[in-house]
């Protein structure tokens, strides 16, 4: 007879992610006392926002909400403790707005759930609720805040319409908050200036360039940011099609131009081979070796130009 081999039990699964799951560490366990500390603060700050027939403690629930979260988002490794903490919160705070009257106190409350939108998918609700907010000056909340409120811009822009085109409305939330294109020109216009200001040049660019109005650009450059501008343009021209490209292509060119660099903007005006434009930008630089040195450029390219008495 042919010996029966007995069959191994098989592993205890269930028991093993049981045992697992108990001794995994309950995440307030791992929060030092000065967060455990900090957790309680905010949570009642929070209650106390709820209390609109008590306007001296709501309004210092705000204002110590609002240091709270200033003090962490001036510089952003990791998700703020702050905003970390206040999360959980979110719906309450959306619902102390609600409930607040109308004033100074319902507006301040808007900029501290505008903020703490960055940590949720709500959409949209870090812009909606910064055009329900005070209108304090964006560097207040820091670069990652910035940047979050840029993307919902661009987003918004996309969907809002011309109010003489027709056929729809404005973006969800956007109109309701009392925004449309006009609001939103006004947050691009705090927008760029700050990204100049702090070494992000060309987040500024893209956003110019999502709401197609590099047009403003020429306004917030500088002797210090206008070379970077300028190479980031030029390099995102190989990445759109026309009429993107020659748009980014004459950004570039009327910026180089608004800093005396001839020989680059020739070169631009190469690429686009607008003849018009080649002779305009050789013809308006007033230096005579810099117009030499263009002039074997043009030379380089094969490209004639018809001089008046004076130039030649």
């Amino acid at each position: 007879m042919s010996e029966v081999k007995k069959k191994e039990p098989a592993p205890k699964k269930a028991e093993d992610e049981k045992n697992r799951k108990e001794k995994a560490p309950d995440e307030n366990q791992d929060l030092s006392d000065e967060d455990k500390q900090l957790q309680e603060e905010l949570s009642l700050l929070v209650e106390r926002l709820s209390e609109t027939e008590a306007p001296a403690l709501q309004r210092a629930a705000l204002e110590e909400l609002r240091r709270q979260i200033r003090s962490s988002t001036t510089s952003m490794t990791s998700v703020p403790k702050p905003l970390k903490f206040l999360r959980p919160h979110y719906a309450a705070l959306c619902a102390a707005w609600e409930a607040t009257p109308p004033g100074e106190e319902r507006r301040f409350c808007a900029d501290i759930v505008s903020v703490l939108a960055m940590t949720v998918s709500a959409e949209r609700d870090c812009l909606r609720y910064r055009l329900r907010g005070s209108q304090e000056p964006l560097a207040s909340w820091g670069h990652e805040y910035v940047r979050h409120l840029a993307g919902e811009v661009a987003k918004a822009w996309q969907d809002a319409t011309e109010e003489d085109g027709g056929g729809g409305g404005e973006s969800e939330g956007v109109a309701a908050a009392g925004g449309g294109r006009a609001a939103l020109l006004k947050l691009v216009e705090e927008i760029v200036p700050y990204d100049m200001a702090h070494n992000a040049e060309p987040e500024a660019c893209d956003l110019l360039m999502e709401i197609e109005r590099l047009d403003l650009l020429s306004a917030h450059v500088d002797e210090s940011t206008f070379t970077k501008v300028c190479l980031y343009l030029t390099s995102c021209v190989s990445y759109v099609p026309e009429p993107e490209s020659g748009a980014l292509l004459r950004c570039a060119l009327a910026t180089l131009r608004q800093f005396g660099r001839h020989p680059e903007a020739l070169r631009l005006a190469l690429q686009l081979n607008d003849a018009d434009l080649i002779a305009d930008v050789f013809s308006s630089c007033r230096d005579v070796t810099v117009q030499k040195q263009m002039a074997f450029v043009l030379d380089r390219h094969g490209v004639f130009l018809e001089l008046s008495e004076e130039l030649e």
